[in-house]
C-alpha cells in the first residue's frame, strides 16, 4: 500500500514538474514560437503568438498578446492585440472547449474562413471588446468597427461561425451593410438553429435613428414586431415606381410601424417631412393591414402635392384608399376607393378636384402615350368631379385654357392595359370661358359618352362672339383612331376660323356649316383631314 502511494504522489509530482517545465517554456518567446509551429504544423490551421501571460491572481485565465490565427493556405481569420481564455475542470475530458475567450482590439475577416471549415475551438462564453469586423470583398460589404459583444454559448460549426443556438448582445459603430453605414448599433436577441429572434436593434443610419425587433422562422420568412424611424434623410438613383413594385414584392410583416419626420431624394420625386402609423403590415399578395401617411410634400417630376394624407387597409384581397387629400396646383384634390390586387385594377369610388389652377407640362401628350406601371392595368373613376377649374395649355401650336371649369363623370374607364383614355363611362363638361389658340369661346358645354367602340363628344354647345354653335364629334377607340365632327352655328364671326383651320382670311359674321372626317391621334392631333365648310357667302368648300 504504501508502495502505491509512494509511485501516486510520484506521477502527481512528475505531472506538476512536466506543467511547470511547459508553463516555463509557454513563457519565453522561444517557446512559445515552437508551440506555434507544432500546433502549425500538426493542423490544418496557422498560428502566431507573440508572447504568453499569466497572472497568478487570475490563476484559470492566459493571455496571448499579437496573435494571429486562420485556415492553412488562407489569409489570417483573426488579427488581435490580446486574445485571453479561462480555464475549467472540463478541460480534461474536452481540451479545445473553454470557459471564456475573450477578443480585444483585434480584426475578424470572415471572408477567410472557407464554408466547410469548422473553428476547433468553442466557449461557454465568446466576449469581443472593441474588435473590427472586415471584408475585403466591396460587393459583399460587411463590415463594422469597435464591435462589443457577447455570444452565450460559442459553439461553431460549418457555415455557422458563432454557432447554432446561442444568445447574443452586440454593440458596433461604422457598421456598413450592402452599401450603406450605420452607426452605434446595438443587437440582443437569441439564434436556435434557423429560428432568429432580435429582442432590440436600434442605432442611427442618414442623420437618423432606427429602433425595432425583428423574427426569422424556421422557413425564412422575416416578420418585424416593433420598427420605429426618426429624422432619417437619403437619396436614392430609383424611381418611385420602383421601390412601391419592390415593396410589394417583399414578404415581410411589420406588427407596428411608426415613422417621424422620413424625407427621401429621389431622381425626379421627393417625399418631404413623411410620418407614418402601421398595424399589422404584410407585403404579401394580397398586402394586408392599416397604414396611415402624412407629409410635409410630394414632388414627382414638375408636379407638387402639399400636405398629402392617405389612409390605407388592406384585406379581402384589396388594397383599400380610405382617404386620399392633398393641396394640388392652389387648389385641393381628394380621393377613395381601392387597389385590386389580382386585376390590377385601381378604382376610385370618388375622385374630386376643387379650385385647381393648373398649367399643363409641356409633354402632356408624351405622358398620356407612356404604359402605366406593371401593377396597374386599368384604373376606373366611378364619381370624377372638377369644380371650379383652371385648365391652361401653353404649348405654342395650339394653346389653350378653360376658366371656371366643371366636369362631373360616372363610370369612367381612364385607362386599360397599361394606356391612358377615356375608354368606358359618360361625363359631362362645362367652362365659363375658353381660349383655343387664341379665339375665345365661351359657356362651353358637352356631354361625353364611351364604350369599347367610340368616345362621343354630344350635344356641343358654345357661344362664339354672340353666335351660338352647336355640333357633335364621334371618334373610333381603336386604330387608325378615324374621327367625324358635325358643327354648325349662326352670327358667329368667321375670323374664329382663321384661328384653327382655315387658311384662307375670312370677314364677317354669319352662319356656318361644318363637316369633317379623318383620322386622329393624341401624339400628332388631326393627322389627316377632309369635308365642307358652308356659309351663306359660298358654298361647299373642300377643307384641306
Amino acid at each position: 500500500m504504501k508502495l502505491l502511494l509512494k509511485l501516486l504522489l510520484s506521477l502527481i509530482l512528475l505531472f506538476l514538474i512536466l506543467i511547470s517545465l511547459g508553463y516555463g517554456i509557454l513563457r519565453s518567446q522561444w517557446g512559445i514560437a515552437a508551440a506555434c509551429r507544432w500546433i502549425s504544423d500538426a493542423t490544418a490551421y496557422h498560428l502566431s503568438i507573440e508572447r504568453f501571460t499569466h497572472s497568478w491572481s487570475h490563476p484559470l485565465t492566459f493571455e496571448l498578446d499579437n496573435m494571429t490565427f486562420g485556415e492553412d493556405g488562407q489569409p489570417a481569420l483573426l488579427i488581435t492585440d490580446k486574445l485571453s481564455f479561462s480555464l475549467t475542470a472540463r478541460q480534461l475530458l474536452t481540451p479545445s472547449h473553454f470557459d471564456q475567450i475573450t477578443i480585444k482590439q483585434g480584426s475578424l475577416v470572415l471572408s477567410n474562413l472557407t464554408p466547410e471549415a469548422t473553428l476547433p475551438f468553442s466557449a461557454d462564453r465568446l466576449e469581443l471588446q472593441a474588435v473590427k469586423l472586415l471584408n475585403p470583398y466591396p460587393t459583399n460589404c460587411l463590415s463594422a468597427k469597435k464591435i462589443d459583444g457577447v455570444v452565450i454559448p460559442w459553439q461553431p460549426s460549418q457555415q455557422a461561425v458563432l454557432g447554432k443556438k446561442f444568445t447574443f448582445n452586440f454593440s458596433a459603430e461604422n457598421v456598413h451593410v450592402g452599401g450603406r453605414q450605420f452607426d452605434k448599433l446595438i443587437a440582443q436577441g437569441d439564434k436556435d438553429h434557423q429560428i432568429l429572434t432580435i429582442h432590440h436593434l436600434s442605432g442611427a443610419v442618414d442623420r437618423g435613428t432606427f429602433e425595432g425587433q425583428l423574427e426569422r422562422s424556421a422557413e425564412g420568412v422575416w416578420q418585424i414586431p416593433y420598427l420605429a424611424l426618426d429624422n432619417i434623410r437619403f437619396q436614392t438613383e430609383k424611381p418611385l415606381v420602383d421601390i412601391i413594385t419592390q415593396q410589394l414584392s417583399t414578404d415581410v410583416t411589420i406588427k407596428q410601424l411608426r415613422v417621424n419626420h422620413l424625407s427621401i431624394v429621389g431622381p425626379d420625386w421627393v417625399i418631404n417631412d413623411l410620418s407614418a402609423e402601421g398595424i399589422n403590415l404584410r407585403n404579401s399578395t394580397p398586402p394586408e393591414g392599416k397604414l396611415s401617411l402624412n407629409a410635409g410634400s410630394l414632388i414627382l417630376g414638375t408636379e407638387e402635392w402639399s400636405q398629402p394624407h392617405l389612409s390605407l387597409t388592406g384585406s379581402g384581397g384589396n388594397l383599400h384608399i380610405d382617404r386620399f387629400t392633398a393641396g394640388w396646383a392652389k387648389g385641393t384634390v381628394s380621393a377613395e376607393g381601392e387597389w385590386q390586387e389580382k386585376e390590377r385594377h385601381l378604382l376610385l369610388n370618388q375622385l374630386v378636384f376643387s379650385n385647381i389652377h393648373y398649367v399643363l407640362p409641356s409633354a402632356w401628350q408624351a405622358f398620356l402615350q407612356e404604359k402605366l406601371p406593371s401593377f396597374i392595368d386599368t384604373i376606373t373613376l366611378n364619381t370624377l368631379r372638377v369644380d371650379n377649374g383652371l385648365l391652361i395649355d401653353i404649348t405654342p401650336d395650339f394653346p389653350f385654357q378653360m376658366t371656371a371649369t366643371h366636369i362631373t363623370g360616372n363610370h369612367l374607364q381612364i385607362a386599360q392595359h397599361h394606356q391612358w383614355g377615356i375608354w368606358r363611362g359618360d361625363a359631362e363638361y362645362y367652362a365659363a370661358t375658353t381660349t383655343f389658340n387664341r379665339q375665345d369661346v365661351r359657356a362651353l358645354w358637352f356631354k361625353i359618352k364611351a364604350n369599347s367602340d367610340s368616345l362621343k363628344l354630344q350635344e356641343i354647345k358654345a357661344l362664339i362672339g354672340d353666335g351660338p354653335v352647336i355640333g357633335d364629334v364621334d371618334i373610333a377607340q381603336s386604330s387608325p383612331r378615324s374621327f367625324s365632327l358635325s358643327l354648325r352655328g349662326e352670327k358667329v364671326p368667321y375670323s374664329a376660323f382663321n384661328h384653327w383651320f382655315w387658311q384662307h382670311p375670312l370677314q364677317g359674321t354669319g352662319n356656318f356649316d361644318l363637316k369633317l372626317e379623318g383620322n386622329f391621334s393624341l401624339a400628332d392631333g388631326v393627322r389627316s383631314a377632309q369635308g365642307t365648310f358652308t356659309t351663306p357667302s359660298f358654298t361647299q368648300k373642300k377643307v384641306p
